[in-house]
């Protein structure tokens, strides 16, 4: 069974985000804080991490190019959501394996899920 790390400071989010793909017989384990995010991916060790951009204390965006930037880690797909404008999403440059933007459908999300992990 494949573990997916959710990362969103909206625990509403957090939590629906995890209920749909739990529903997929997905592992899922999410966090609200990204200053948790180190902890938790050495601890449950997540096949997908499914990222806000805007978070509590940083931007989605660089926290994935440091997750892609260390090669502790760099073998981990991230997804990254967002409710800005995908204009705006790209302005700062990352490495995400793939974005989805709100409000997204939940087949959408499980699709592109299902596809990075495999």
């Amino acid at each position: 069974m494949a573990k997916i790390l959710v990362l969103d400071d909206d625990r509403s989010n957090a939590d629906a985000i995890q209920a749909v793909l739990e529903d997929q017989a997905f592992d899922v384990a999410s966090i609200c804080h990204s200053d948790e995010l180190g902890l938790a991916i050495k601890l449950f060790q997540p096949d997908l991490i499914v990222m806000d951009i805007l978070l509590d204390n940083g931007d989605g965006r660089m926290i994935c190019n440091e997750i892609k930037g260390d090669k502790r880690t760099s073998h981990i797909p991230v997804l990254l959501i967002t409710a800005m404008l995908e204009s705006q999403a790209i302005k700062i440059p990352n490495l995400a394996d793939a974005i989805i933007f709100k409000p997204f459908d939940y087949t959408k999300l499980y699709q592109k899920v299902n596809r990075l992990i495999n």
